[in-house]
């Protein structure tokens, strides 16, 4: 199993160094792991190193496919709240 890096990443190098596997590498549209590398930080860690650390929502994802760190999980505001803050900014 490995994570995904989308390509939401911005290259901002948060994650290459706190991949204890070192299977996070840097391409030109943005970070990548290697999957025969990532271990998912098993047996390292608790959680992911890289979506701990990382500032973008969303743009890991797990062997499912899923977010790790989703939109909201880094601003604790949930995506309803969210959209009716902006809309209610939109409207003045």
């Amino acid at each position: 199993m490995a994570v995904k890096i989308i390509e939401l990443c911005t290259n901002c190098h948060a994650c290459l160094p706190v991949c204890p596997s070192h299977a996070i590498y840097e391409t030109k549209p943005h970070f990548m792991v290697d999957p025969k590398k990532c271990t998912e930080c098993e047996g390292d860690f608790a959680d992911f190193q890289c979506a701990s650390i990382c500032p973008i929502e969303g743009a890991i994802l797990n062997a499912l496919g899923e977010a790790i760190n989703p939109p909201g999980s880094l601003t604790g505001i949930p995506l309803e709240k969210m959209a009716e803050a902006m809309a209610e900014l939109q409207a003045h």
